[in-house]
């Protein structure tokens, strides 16, 4: 692997972080439509949100596989709107019966990494599931209906999000 010379790395650097108090910048701005009198608490945000935001992001890098997000993206708008329905129909028909639970559901993702944190995220969002404990290879998951394949659904989406990420999986 080649390093980059000492004058590029540090010019990249200073790129990056001229960039970021840019973006937070013009997000300060929009946010408080540009008064005079924010900028007094704005100046200290941004340069802080700027020095933050490059330090984490050279702690963890990561590569997407950008052909998995779009299978991610589908899979993901096809399980929202499916489990969207399955909510909708228990509401709307009470006789459908609620068999509210607790699941639990090892997983393989390194906890902590954004793959891990996508993972919580992506099942808090489909409708009728809710992570409500995270543990170190497991999640416990409160579900609407515990005879539901939660489970088989909740492994796919990790099968995906490890794909995402370019992680290997073995489930």
């Amino acid at each position: 692997m080649k390093s980059q010379p000492p004058q590029q790395f540090l010019l990249a650097s200073w790129r990056s972080i001229l960039v970021r108090i840019l973006l937070f910048a013009c997000l300060w701005w929009i946010l408080t439509d540009g008064a005079p009198a924010s900028w007094s608490v704005g100046v200290p945000a941004i340069l802080i949100a700027s020095y933050i935001s490059f330090r984490f992001s050279r702690a963890a890098p990561f590569k997407l596989d950008y052909l998995s997000l779009l299978s991610f993206i589908l899979f993901f708008c096809w399980q929202s709107l499916h489990a969207g329905i399955d909510v909708a129909k228990r509401v709307l028909q009470p006789r459908l019966p609620l068999n509210l639970g607790l699941v639990e559901f090892p997983t393989q993702l390194s906890p902590g990494t954004p793959a891990h944190t996508l993972l919580i995220n992506a099942i808090n969002l489909l409708p009728g599931t809710l992570v409500t404990r995270v543990r170190r290879h497991s999640l416990t998951l409160h579900v609407l209906d515990t005879q539901a394949p939660i489970a088989a659904e909740a492994q796919a989406l990790e099968t995906r999000i490890a794909a995402l990420f370019r992680l290997p999986h073995t489930k």
